[in-house]
Parts: structure tokens; C-alpha cells; sequence
């Protein structure tokens, strides 16, 4: 039997406000382009495992909303991630394991400041309020290849780059499993597992439609 999609997804409705962690350096391409830059110190190789960073309550937004530049800024950049919803409290699981602990998908934008500093995750430029565009989940059935969505990001109705959903250095599985050694995540939580390479960038006034193919779309207006 066919589910329609409107029963495919679901809105999350957890009793506190979800936990957003963002894994950066997923992108394989990304790692491959600062590969000079990491073998150098502070850093002296490669990430060996997942580089997370949270998001607070205050940068969380929905689409339709306006995305506010902060004051004497004049660009962000479109950060295109697919988020994985846990539906059960989760700690210390095995990769076997990760992919019981999803219950949703669910399409996110983050916008953050121009900057190609990784040493430390660069707070300043990331945790602005708003900066985080949460999208409806949808049930986890209903995404058959969640590593292969395909994502199209427009700037004023005018494509400017369509992908598959990136080459990931760690699989969700992956990721769930690493991070879950260390980081107990609650029913409800969010993990956003990597963007692409070589985001576009928005200008103030500029409206931004990011399509997840079969998962949604999500649209902002860029303020000054």
C-alpha cells in the first residue's frame, strides 16, 4: 500500500525543544581541498574522526522566515545539511545498531559567516540567531537512499548548483555510532550530517529556495 506523502511526514512535537549537533569535515572533496592546510600545524593531519559542534536554541528558524545578516556583514553562506531525528534515547550503539535509532529525515539550511578557519569551530560566524533553517520530518521509510538525496539551491529563481548529497568521509551509520561514544542524544535531537563543498553565497535581499528532492523545500529571505 502507497503512503501519501502528507502522512509521510511528521512534525516533530518532542516535550523540550530539540538538541541541533552539526558535523563538519564530512565532505570528502571539502577535506581534499584543505588537505595542505591540515597537514600543517596547529592541525598536523587529517581528522580522524567526526568534527561536531551545537547549535543553541536561538539560532533555530523555519522556512518562510527571514534570515537576518548580523550588522556590517554583507554575505553568508548557504549550508545545505540532511538531518537524522533519533526516536529514542541513544548512547553508545554499535554501526549495526545507528540506523534503529533514526526514526525521521528531515531537511535543514544552515547560513553562516564566510570563513575557511577549521582549527576551531567558528562560533562567532555559525551560532547567530536564526542562522539554522529546521524543515518538517519525514518518517525514515519513506527516504530509500538518504546518502543520495539530491539537492538543488536557488538564489532569486535562478539555479546556482544541484548535487547529490555529498561524499561522506563517515556514513550515517557511521557517525551515529562514533558520536553516540561520547554524546548521549535524547528522542527527538537532531544530527546534521555534513554540508557540501564550496557553498554559494547569498547577499542581503536575496531570496534562497534549497530543494531536498522527495524530502522538501525550504525558502528564506536574506535581510540586512
Amino acid at each position: 500500500m502507497t503512503i501519501s506523502l502528507a502522512k509521510q511526514i511528521t512534525q516533530l512535537q518532542p516535550s523540550n525543544k530539540p538538541t541541533v549537533f552539526v558535523i563538519a569535515l564530512n565532505s570528502i572533496n571539502l577535506l581534499k581541498r584543505h588537505k595542505q592546510t591540515f597537514e600543517q600545524a596547529p592541525y598536523k593531519g587529517l581528522p580522524q574522526t567526526p568534527v561536531i559542534y551545537v547549535l543553541p536554541e536561538a539560532t533555530h528558524n523555519q522556512s518562510g522566515a527571514t534570515v537576518v545578516l548580523p550588522k556590517a556583514q554583507k554575505q553568508l553562506r548557504i549550508e545545505p545539511h540532511l538531518g537524522v531525528v533519533f526516536n529514542q534515547d541513544t548512547a553508545r550503539i554499535s554501526e549495526q545498531q545507528a540506523m534503529q535509532h533514526v526514526g525521521s529525515f528531515v531537511p535543514v539550511v544552515l547560513y553562516s559567516l564566510p570563513n575557511d578557519n577549521y582549527y576551531r569551530p567558528d562560533i562567532m560566524g555559525r551560532c547567530q540567531p536564526g542562522f539554522c533553517v529546521l524543515g518538517q520530518s519525514i518518517l525514515k521509510n519513506a527516504i530509500t537512499e538518504p546518502e543520495r538525496i539530491e539537492i538543488n539551491v536557488q538564489v532569486n529563481n535562478t539555479t546556482k548548483k544541484s548535487y547529490r548529497h555529498l561524499d561522506m568521509a563517515f556514513s550515517i551509520a557511521q557517525l551515529i555510532s562514533v558520536v553516540s561514544q561520547f554524546i548521549s542524544f535524547k528522542a527527538g535531537d537532531i544530527l546534521l550530517t555534513g554540508t557540501d563543498d564550496m557553498p554559494i553565497i547569498a547577499n542581503a535581499n536575496d531570496d534562497v529556495t534549497v530543494d531536498f528532492v522527495s524530502l522538501g523545500v525550504i525558502n528564506n529571505q536574506i535581510s540586512a
